[in-house]
């Protein structure tokens, strides 16, 4: 490796160590260690911007644009209300129906902290009249809208496809998005089966949920039945058009986001609230910077320092568990997919491996957010009681970490099959 090939990657160590250590976006730190390596290999900062992924910027404002408008006129609040009314008193059914809405909506293209985010304290006020249900709900709706953000619509699907894209290795990107999702409902029922056999003896964990009050919609007019329904028909059509018609996930959204704006005129400051600011920057500055590497070589390097590490069953292995542990220490999947899946793809090409070792990598890591430093893992714990905060807290923390040692071990064997 030659010394600006070493610098990169020492740079991209310091960028990993800061984020976790301080809090601070991946996004910016990269950003900001591009400067000494245009400087030191005379790159040009066109160059530079050449990697910056722009059809993710517009993937993810246009689609969290488009679901602020669905929560905004009151259509997800309606379908929650209509789902537990249905389910009545099959309790059973509970965790079910918010996995079920989570994942429709992730899979749908919603970026995942938004149906988290929405039904995590409305799960807590369902859950006031089924306190045994609370936690077992809450996982289910994390699990579920994480799980499903590996579809090919949702921008974390998007990000890994894209880094997959930049080193020439293609995958079925539903096939990813189908493994993803059979995991978590495997998940989420091996968590009910365990919850259902410690209940007659007393060990059952039951946590008391302390709902938050829902705030009431911003903007000078309240949502009126037309807007309801005009948002239920853009999202039918987002779907028709980008499924059947292969229309561009980014600007489709945006463009149907901008037509309910025109016609409805909601609060347009408290729709661009909605949209995952830190989330964007940190994709795209990240992504930058590793387009940077490969621009000056040291994907290439990395690539020939891999082929001599050892066998590929060793490294699927040592990516995956990586992936998970950098998932437990650092509260952005995203921003740790955007780091080791150019790895799993400068590695193994298009192998016939491939997709198996991308679901190694990418579905584990979605199963982590359920980790208490996590935003979701940290929502769970805000709208529980507050003197059950820190058992629950440790609860979080030891089930992430089961699932860590668990799911990889899991994921990497039809990977080892197949190589």
């Amino acid at each position: 490796m030659s010394f600006p090939e070493v610098l990169s990657l020492v740079l991209l160590g310091v960028v990993l160590v800061f984020a976790i250590a301080q809090r601070i976006n991946i996004g910016i730190l990269a950003l900001a260690a591009a400067l000494p390596i245009l400087a030191l290999t005379g790159t040009s900062a066109d160059t530079l911007y050449e990697s910056f992924p722009g059809d993710l910027f517009v993937l993810i404002a246009g689609v969290s644009l488009l679901f602020a408008h669905l929560e905004r006129s009151g259509a997800l609040g309606r379908l929650v209300e209509v789902v537990y009314a249905a389910i009545g008193e099959r309790r059973w059914l509970l965790p079910w129906a918010g996995f079920a809405i989570a994942a429709g909506m992730s899979t749908a293209g919603a970026f995942s902290t938004a149906p988290i985010a929405f039904l995590v304290p409305t799960i807590a006020a369902v859950s006031v009249r089924y306190k045994s249900s609370f936690l077992l709900s809450e996982l289910a709706v994390i699990i579920g809208a994480n799980s499903s953000g590996l579809s090919p619509l949702n921008p974390t699907g998007a990000t890994v496809r894209t880094a997959a894209d930049k080193f020439g290795v293609h995958y079925s990107t539903w096939g990813l998005w189908a493994v993803s999702f059979a995991t978590a409902v495997v998940v989420v029922l091996v968590l009910q089966l365990i919850d259902r056999a410690r209940r007659p003896s007393g060990r059952a964990y039951t946590v008391t949920p302390a709902p938050a009050e829902q705030p009431e919609a911003e903007g000078d007019r309240p949502p009126t039945p037309t807007y309801l329904w005009s948002t239920v028909v853009a999202l039918v059509a987002f779907l028709v058009l980008v499924v059947a018609f292969k229309t561009d996930v980014g600007v489709t959204s945006m463009a149907l986001g901008v037509l309910l704006q025109i016609a409805f005129r909601p609060d347009g400051r408290a729709l661009l609230a909605r949209v995952p600011w830190p989330s964007i920057l940190l994709l795209c500055g990240l992504l930058t910077y590793l387009g940077l590497l490969q621009e000056i070589g040291t994907i290439d390097a990395i690539q020939d320092g891999l082929d001599h590490v050892g066998t590929g069953a060793l490294l699927v292995i040592l990516l995956s568990y990586l992936t998970v542990l950098l998932c437990c220490i650092e509260s952005s999947t995203l921003g740790v997919l955007g780091l080791t899946v150019p790895l799993a793809a400068t590695a193994f090409g298009n192998g016939p491996e491939t997709f198996w070792v991308l679901a190694a990598v990418a579905v584990p890591a979605a199963l982590m957010v359920m980790n208490p430093i996590h935003v979701a893992g940290t929502l769970v714990i805000a709208n529980s009681a507050l003197d059950e905060q820190d058992r629950l807290f440790r609860k979080l923390l030891g089930l992430a970490v089961t699932l860590a040692v668990i799911a990889p071990a899991v994921l990497v064997v039809p990977a080892l099959i197949t190589s």
